[in-house]
């Protein structure tokens, strides 16, 4: 704990003190800060700062990997700041991710709408993983009523996405949570949900006509409308007398976006979704290798610099309109290649330090948390890094060729297992199994760089 303190502390300074911080979150490995100015971090520093195993300046947020103490050091952090992540994002982070620029801004709006919600996916995806395997096995029926409350628990956090993204994205974009989650509910109401089941998709209001659509388990359209939701409650807010706020704005807001998202903005991302949708399924199908071999390759890469949760949207979109996602296998043998590779490290380095390093970042690898193998050991060696490469292109293009499938989100290779029990999970088993063979062997048979001998390389 105590290390945990002062590690926090001096994170605190080298960014350039709490006043330079607009907002933070955090992941599995990593404190995610939006900083006022970027350039009082001492980026250098930091990486210099013992429990700091990276600083990665990426997609509008400053990033400092710290490892699986990410959530105490958060902690420790929010102590010392005198500030709740919640208050601080409401409050200021709005003006400041407005400073990004173009892939900046898109990457960090992603990152911090979706990191928060993947508990409850990866939770929901293991759960269905799970009763996949008891109906496999016959240890259970559809039909019981045991399956079906199960099945439910697991069902409602897709049925249900559009609310948690609203919450979310009202986080992310500066306006009020809990109407953002109202409008998300606005949406699944049962009657939007009966009209549209009975087949009456043509509906009208105030005389103007549009077609009515099922938003469960929808991404584009509630992001869209909370993030038009953002500048309209700004905008009534800037007018609006402060005695009347508290009713006038909720309810303006809501009496105006969501019918804008049920008659222009919901069927435009439905469609949008669609397309994305179908264009991955068109290259995936067509180009089975080519995209194995290059997903399964530089998803590390993606970790790297943030840019993996781009492809978070398209696995959401693909499970909602297929029930089933290919990507996350692609992602799985960049995962699993880092942990071989490590492994080959382990076995050929001398240092125990190294070796320290190597061996726990080859168990978390496996589970699903590359960061600190990459960061502790693949990117201090092109030799090491050559072989993530090959290793995650070898079982990427197994992963694609045999169209492995996953039902929902967990952490890969190994954490999130349940999630691909199927048709296509000997696949998967073979798809990882090459992954870390092909690693691990290229790494131990290039060798590494060790530390004491970095001078003379």
């Amino acid at each position: 704990m105590k290390d945990n303190k002062r590690l926090a502390a001096q994170i605190v300074e080298l960014i350039g003190g709490s006043d330079n911080i607009s907002s933070v979150t955090h992941c599995m490995t990593r404190l995610r800060f939006v900083l006022k100015d970027d350039g009082k971090a001492n980026a250098d520093k930091l990486k210099t700062t013992e429990g700091v195993m990276g600083v990665v300046n990426s997609g509008g947020q400053f990033q400092v990997v710290v490892g699986n103490v990410v959530e105490s050091v958060y902690n420790e952090l929010m102590n010392q700041t005198g500030n709740s992540s919640q208050e601080q994002e409401v409050k200021t982070e709005g003006p400041t991710v407005n400073k990004k620029k173009g892939l900046d801004r898109f990457f960090d709006a992603l990152s911090g709408i979706f990191v928060p919600i993947i508990p409850a996916i990866a939770g929901a995806g293991m759960l269905k993983g799970l009763l996949a395997l008891l109906i496999l096995f016959n240890w259970t029926s559809a039909e019981s009523n045991t399956y079906t409350v199960f099945n439910t628990i697991a069902d409602a956090v897709f049925y249900f996405l559009p609310i948690l993204l609203a919450f979310s994205a009202a986080r992310k974009f500066g306006c009020n949570p809990l109407i953002a989650a109202s409008v998300g509910a606005a949406i699944l109401h049962p009657t939007f949900t009966g009209i549209v089941a009975e087949g009456n998709v043509q509906f009208d209001f105030l005389g103007i006509p549009f077609t009515m659509m099922s938003y469960s388990s929808s991404v584009l359209p509630i992001l869209l409308g909370i993030w038009l939701m953002s500048y309209l409650e700004k905008f009534i807010k800037s007018w609006m007398p402060k005695t009347l706020d508290l009713v006038f704005t909720p309810l303006l807001t809501l009496i105006i976006i969501v019918p804008v998202i049920l008659i222009v903005i919901g069927p435009f991302g439905i469609w949008c979704g669609d397309i994305l949708s179908s264009g991955f399924a068109f290259l995936y199908d067509k180009f089975s290798f080519v995209a194995g071999l290059l997903l399964g390759a530089v998803y590390p890469l993606l970790v790297i610099t943030g840019m993996h949760h781009g492809l978070l949207p398209i696995m959401l979109q693909n499970l909602s309109t297929q029930g089933y996602d290919v990507i996350l296998a692609l992602c799985a043998a960049g995962n699993t290649a880092v942990a071989g590779a490590v492994f080959g490290v382990y076995l050929k380095a001398r240092n125990r330090s190294t070796k320290a390093i190597a061996a726990s970042s080859t168990i978390s690898g496996l589970i699903g948390i590359i960061e600190p193998g990459l960061y502790g050991i693949v990117i201090k060696s092109k030799k090491t890094l050559g072989a993530v490469l090959a290793g995650g292109a070898v079982g990427g293009i197994i992963m694609a060729l045999f169209q492995v499938k996953n039902t929902g989100f967990g952490l890969n290779p190994l954490g999130g297992l349940p999630v691909f029990f199927g048709d296509t999970f000997v696949y998967y088993l073979l798809g990882i199994a090459a992954s870390f063979i092909v690693s691990f062997v290229t790494a131990y048979m290039l060798g590494f760089t060790e530390e004491r001998d970095a001078e003379k390389s």
